[in-house]
Order: C-alpha cells, then structure tokens, then sequence
C-alpha cells in the first residue's frame, strides 16, 4: 500500500516539475517586439514626384464682335507634391502640382490680312483627394483650385499693327487616377484632370491706337498624365522588454 501511494506521489511531482519548465522555457523564448515594418499597401505619407503626358484646350474668344473659336493641343508635364492619410481601405489627401503646357495655336481672322495667336503655358492646382485602396491599387477621385497664365495676340500686317496681353486667370478642377505600388515607397499612375478657368474682358488699344475689346469664355483645359510619386515615412520601432 506505501508503494503504491510513493509511486502516485512521484508522478505527480514529475507532471508538475514538466508543466514548470515547459513555462519557465516559454519565458525565456518568447518572441519580442521590434521593427514594425509598414506593409508594401501602406499609402500614409508625404510624398513628391513628376508627371508628364498631353493636354488639349477649347476656348472661344469675341474680339471687337468677330467670334473665334481655337482648340489646341500639346505637351504638358511637371510636378507634385502632396500627403496621404490612410483609414483603412479610405485614403484621404492633399496634392499641389505646378506643369508647364505648349498649348498655342495661331489661327486668321475673317480680316485676310490679320492672325491670332492664343497661348496657354502654366498651370497650377491644389486639390483634396479622396480615395478607395486595395492591396497595391489605390483608384482616387479629386477636386479642388487650379489656375493657368493665359496669353493672346493679334497682329494686321497692313499697317503694320498689333496687340499682346497676357494675365492669370483662376477657376476649378476635377479630375480622377489610379496608381500602382510598384515598390514599397514608390507608385506609378495615370490621371485624367478637366480645367475650367473664369471668363475675363480686355479693352485696349493696338500699337497704331485702334481700340478692340477682347472677350473669352469657356476656357476649358483636359489633360490625361503619367505620374511617378516618391513616398517618405518612418518605420515604426518597438523597443523591446528588458530580460528577466
């Protein structure tokens, strides 16, 4: 009976002293914190880069009662700036961009005699961008201020005569893209942007002293880009316990 009850006893006390060092040994290796890598899908950032693509305008010009109407076509390309913000799959941002355009076009008045030619060679805008991502797909939609430096001119080679004006002219922006991350910090995308500027009136007088009022409406300005971005941020670090 006494050997039977030592050899429970001893049993016992060895399935404790296991269950003892199987913790004592999950102590000493449990796994610690350290680098927190972002994810290949993070867009939560600043970031900068350039774009470059074509661009057409249409605007229609009133000058002195002869109305003109002048669609050109051409290079744009610049650069941008910006900072996303991620919740989720929600991204949310802001974005500043400065392009230079060659979107000039000459054209003739029902004058023989006379040509014009019409000039639109920077642009600028700021949006807010709102966007959907997945995985390494981010498809955003955008909105907000743009403005461009608008030139025009006309010249009689009777005479001879001529007049140039130049000024900058505000409106709005709309636009839409998608971008790919084609790395862990950078992405690679195509945007579509629609430009519509505010109408403006000039009164002035030609170098001979003919007076002439200019007037345009429905300055419109489309653009369809490629665009490389650059993102910055910071791994996140988690320092470890200190050993026990």
């Amino acid at each position: 009976m006494k050997l039977r009850y030592c050899t429970r006893g001893a049993s016992l006390a060895l399935v404790v002293l296991g269950l003892a060092a199987t913790g004592a040994f999950a102590d000493v290796y449990r796994a610690r914190p350290g680098y927190v890598v972002p994810p290949i899908a993070n867009w939560t950032g600043f970031y900068i880069g350039g774009n470059v693509g074509g661009a057409w305008s249409d605007v229609e010009f009133s000058l002195t009662g002869e109305r003109l109407n002048n669609n050109a076509s051409g290079f744009i390309g610049g650069g941008q700036i910006g900072y996303n913000q991620q919740f989720g799959n929600l991204v949310l941002g802001m974005e500043a961009t400065v392009s230079g355009a060659d979107l000039s076009q000459d054209f003739r008045s029902i004058v023989p005699t006379v040509n014009f030619s019409s000039d639109v060679n920077t642009i600028v805008t700021v949006t807010g961008r709102f966007g959907v991502a997945a995985d390494q797909w981010l498809f955003y939609g955008k909105a907000g201020w743009a403005g461009a430096q608008v030139e025009f001119s006309g010249r009689n080679t009777v005479g001879p005569d001529s007049f140039s004006f130049d000024d900058w002219r505000n409106g709005w922006t709309v636009g839409a893209g998608l971008e790919y991350k084609i790395a862990r910090n950078v992405s690679f995308g195509v945007e579509y942007s629609f430009i519509e500027l505010d109408s403006d009136n000039h009164n002035g007088f030609t170098r001979q002293g003919i007076p002439f009022t200019l007037r345009d409406r429905d300055l419109d300005i489309q653009s369809v880009t490629a665009r490389l971005n650059f993102q910055f941020y910071r791994d996140e670090y988690r320092a470890p316990p200190p050993l026990k």
